[in-house]
């Protein structure tokens, strides 16, 4: 295991621990600690494979990364070797991974700041216009880093990128991709290349460098980046609260929360998934009270509220995931006040509804809104999340949350 992990490190020490005290646990608590510690090791196994495989080819872990993605390539790797393993991660990068590329802006000021260029960079991506998204990717990490750490830019030569305890702080993590990136390259050269190599690219050394390999390590290194400066962020935080749980031993409380996960399990596997039709079971734009039933369509006609009513504060905080995640409550408001407030909404209808899971939802609404005297009219869709108050996924009716809308395609707003 990588040094760097050291809560994953702490647990797998405790586990064993436990294990000489089994004689004294029930049955069934012997076989959750035996499945908690394989899960344990299997995601150790899973994340450091990748790192060990891939890194020399410019991929890393990275705590945000898909976990499916992560064994998804390793399983390639094992069965077909780096060539097939390579492509699955192409074809994450060049198109599922779409639905999740407002991460980046979110992650920091710093990204947040360089929305047009990254929206640019995007729309170059999945249109294969890799000639113009690559050097602009590695411009806009370049710029973003450089704003981080108040100093110099990811490629510069005295630029560290290590952060505790995650997975893109590992040694075969974002360090090792960026002594690969920097690499000098002093000849003109036109054979392909594969990886995104920032001084022959933009210093035009590289002139076949325009294919998906290497555009789908610039995006890749762009999520690494942005976990790296949120992880960055925290530190002091995660350390803290390390250096606490460390001073007593947290076994019961492990045993304690399986049991809970088991009871959250079942919970979840009773949950039933509603068919919703928009004029049929719920009006198009009805208020507040006609959607009781469906509390995330009621945060969604709240948000609306909120909007035509001009009441920011309420406003950005059902938006939360449209502006970064590192300001204020006061602040996000502000900029909440900023993008709002010229756009004056008139009226909207809802379109589709879709229930995923039982904390996860699909609103579509189409809005009307004058900007500047000028009418516009879009569809937006939301991704409805119940967020416990522990920051992670909750559950609706154990009503301990709050419902958060993700911003799933709110391209309208923007034109």
């Amino acid at each position: 295991m990588d040094d760097n992990l050291v809560s994953l490190s702490k647990l797998q020490s405790d586990i064993q621990s436990m294990k000489f005290l089994s004689v004294f646990l029930k049955h069934e608590q012997r076989d959750q600690l035996k499945k908690m510690e394989d899960q344990v090791k299997d995601m150790i196994l899973q994340a450091t494979s990748f790192n060990d495989r891939f890194s020399p080819y410019g991929w890393c872990a990275y705590d945000s990364m898909s976990s499916s993605l992560i064994r998804n390539a390793n399983v390639a790797f094992e069965q077909g070797g780096s060539a097939e393993a390579e492509q699955v991660l192409i074809n994450y990068y060049k198109s599922d991974v779409r639905e999740i590329t407002h991460w980046i802006k979110n992650s920091s000021e710093a990204f947040a700041v360089r929305y047009d260029l990254l929206k640019k960079f995007f729309e170059d991506h999945f249109a294969e216009r890799y000639h113009a998204s690559i050097p602009l990717g590695l411009i806009i990490i370049d710029g973003a880093v450089n704003d981080f750490t108040k100093r110099q830019g990811f490629f510069a030569e005295g630029t560290t990128v290590d952060a505790w305890d995650c997975l893109v702080g590992c040694s075969d993590g974002l360090t090792k991709l960026k002594s690969i990136f920097t690499k000098n390259r002093t000849k003109t050269n036109t054979e392909a290349i594969t990886l995104p190599y920032r001084n022959g690219i933009l210093h035009g050394r590289d002139l076949n460098y325009a294919n998906e390999y290497v555009a789908c390590k610039c995006v890749a290194l762009m999520f690494a980046v942005a976990d790296w400066m949120k992880m960055k962020s925290s530190e002091s935080d995660r350390k803290a609260k390390y250096e606490k749980s460390i001073t007593h031993v947290p076994i019961k409380e492990i045993l304690a929360k399986s049991e809970e996960n088991k009871q959250i399990q079942k919970e979840i596997a009773s949950w039933e998934k509603k068919v919703v039709t928009v004029g049929k079971d719920i009006p198009a734009n009805g208020t507040q009270e006609n959607y009781e039933e469906y509390p995330y369509i009621a945060a969604v006609i709240e948000m609306l509220s909120a909007w035509k009513n001009k009441n920011y504060g309420k406003l950005s905080s059902y938006l939360q995931k449209m502006f970064p995640g590192n300001i204020s409550c006061g602040k996000r408001a502000g900029e909440c006040r900023k993008f709002f407030e010229n756009k004056i909404l008139k009226t909207f209808e809802l379109v589709e509804i879709e229930e995923r899971a039982c904390a996860l939802s699909k609103v579509a609404v189409k809005v009307s809104w004058t900007d500047k005297g000028k009418e516009k009219e879009a569809i937006l869709t939301f991704g409805c999340v119940y967020k416990g108050i522990d920051g992670c996924v909750g559950l609706p009716w154990r009503n301990d949350g709050e419902w958060i809308l993700n911003p799933w395609d709110i391209r309208g707003l923007y034109l």
